[in-house]
């Protein structure tokens, strides 16, 4: 168990790096993207975003994970050379067969998505609906390297990605003055690179093409779930935008987006580095006598990081807003909080759905997928038009919950991990009522600003203290010496 922890902290971390570079420049690329774009383009590119996540879903996510978990039943290098080839195959076919026809009905799909009051909508999915081909085959591609474990190469590819996108999109956005379409191209132009870029290492590394068709039925099995309970995580995670559009205006989203992204930037600077080994060792270690320790213990530590993250992101909102976006922005800050809670819930169902993935029972995600669709929508209805934008927040902390505790219900029929739920959820509901404390006893910011970042401080260490230091002593405690024989 020692060995596998090892490698998951090892290449989480270096997974970590690219994501903590990844989010640093987003961040420091807010206080330009909210000056030269309204609340507005703000919200019209989070639509977009959505939108394109949505198709994305469709074609790769599940073909994607059913390589990846395929790719584990043997160790033959001709089956994965077959395997990963008629993967690629599918996924070009399913872009061809899904962005054209919708590219040529672009204008009449931007207008019941963005409304009839934007102009050159069309223009603008057009552009998005181009990057999404190239970053659907990246992402795939991308897939391929990480099942080989080779962290520090798409760390790598992933810095030079990203500093080629930064550049473009300040280059057109300040440079060119383009507003919204600026980010477009910027997008677009990357794409088209690292696209490229990838295809050529795969095609190096795997030879000829080749297609195994008795592949194909086999993967649409185990991956056909996967797509319904993606799209319904979309909606889960980003129905609210659509809603607050309707039941108010493209600023509200653009000003919920900005929370939005502290709190999902946050939760995807932890989530997505661990995922992506994470999804490669619970196959590794299945049938270990240490596994199912193994994956309990990986639960604990997690619950314990990532609530110590939130909780100190929650305490430092308002300051860290203030200082990364422009003052038109700064309401957002108050939402920081609720949607750092709700992520901090759903991140739990990334290990209560371990069972579901061993067995191969991909069926059983469907239900927990559903019922948080449901609440997502129910909840915006009636929330948004009482509450305004808080509505939307709190309706995400609700359908995060429901998503993951109906998940483990469901789960543990397929296998009872010992989880330690009862101190896992004394963890987040005191970390809830502390910072909820503080708030009600701390002064503003703005009046007592040296007294409020001392008393969170004193907040958060505290909280570390009590999580960690009990592993810090056992690691550090000093080992007794050995009686000599005499």
């Amino acid at each position: 168990m020692r060995v596998q922890f090892r490698e998951l902290l090892k290449h989480s971390g270096i997974y970590g790096v690219g994501q903590v570079l990844s989010r640093l420049t987003s961040i420091l690329l807010l206080p330009i993207y909210t000056r030269y774009l309204s609340r507005a383009d703000y919200g019209l590119l989070a639509i977009l975003d959505l939108t394109v996540a949505v198709l994305g879903i469709l074609l790769a996510t599940g073909l994607q994970r059913a390589v990846n978990r395929h790719h584990f039943d043997r160790r033959d290098a001709g089956y994965h050379n077959r395997l990963w080839w008629t993967g690629l195959s599918l996924l070009v076919t399913s872009v061809a067969i899904v962005v054209g026809p919708l590219w040529l009905l672009r204008g009449p799909l931007a207008r019941a998505v963005l409304g009839p009051e934007v102009d050159r909508s069309g223009h603008y999915l057009g552009l998005a609906l181009i990057t999404l081909s190239f970053v659907s085959l990246e992402q795939f591609l991308q897939a391929h390297l990480r099942v080989q474990r080779r962290s520090r190469l798409l760390v790598g590819l992933g810095l030079g990605r990203l500093a080629v996108n930064a550049a473009l999109n300040l280059y057109l956005l300040v440079g060119a003055g383009l507003g919204v379409e600026a980010v477009l191209w910027g997008n677009l132009g990357t794409g088209v690179l690292a696209g490229g870029v990838f295809f050529a290492i795969f095609a190096r590394e795997r030879g000829a093409w080749s297609f195994d068709r008795q592949l194909v039925a086999s993967l649409a099995a185990y991956g056909g779930p996967l797509v319904l309970t993606s799209l319904m995580a979309v909606g889960m995670h980003q129905a609210d935008r659509y809603l607050l559009r309707v039941l108010l205006d493209l600023a509200s989203v653009g000003l919920y987006s900005v929370a939005y992204a502290i709190g999902h930037g946050i939760n995807t600077l932890i989530l997505s580095p661990f995922s992506q080994i994470w999804y490669v060792v619970i196959y590794e270690v299945e049938g270990d006598e240490e596994s199912r320790v193994f994956y309990v213990e990986a639960f604990r530590h997690f619950v314990y990081v990532l609530g110590l993250i939130m909780l100190g992101v929650s305490l430092f909102a308002e300051p860290l807003l203030h200082m990364l976006v422009a003052p038109d922005f700064r309401a957002a800050s108050d939402l920081v909080p609720i949607i750092c809670l709700g992520y901090l819930l759903f991140s739990l169902h990334t290990h209560f759905n371990v069972p579901a993935l061993l067995t191969k029972r991909t069926r059983a995600i469907i239900v927990p997928h559903a019922l948080a669709l449901v609440t997502n929508v129910v909840g915006n209805l009636l929330l948004i038009p009482a509450f305004g934008i808080f509505g939307a927040a709190w309706s995400t902390v609700v359908t995060f919950a429901v998503f993951s505790f109906s998940g483990l219900l469901v789960y543990r029929r397929i296998d009872r991990l010992p989880y330690p739920l009862a101190v896992c959820g004394s963890v987040i509901a005191g970390m809830t009522f502390s910072y909820l404390a503080w708030r009600s006893l701390a002064p503003e910011w703005s009046g007592r600003p040296v007294v409020c970042a001392a008393s969170a401080f004193a907040v958060w260490a505290l909280w570390a203290t009590v999580l960690l230091a009990p592993g810090l002593r056992r690691r550090f405690r000093p080992r007794a010496c050995p009686r000599v024989m005499t």
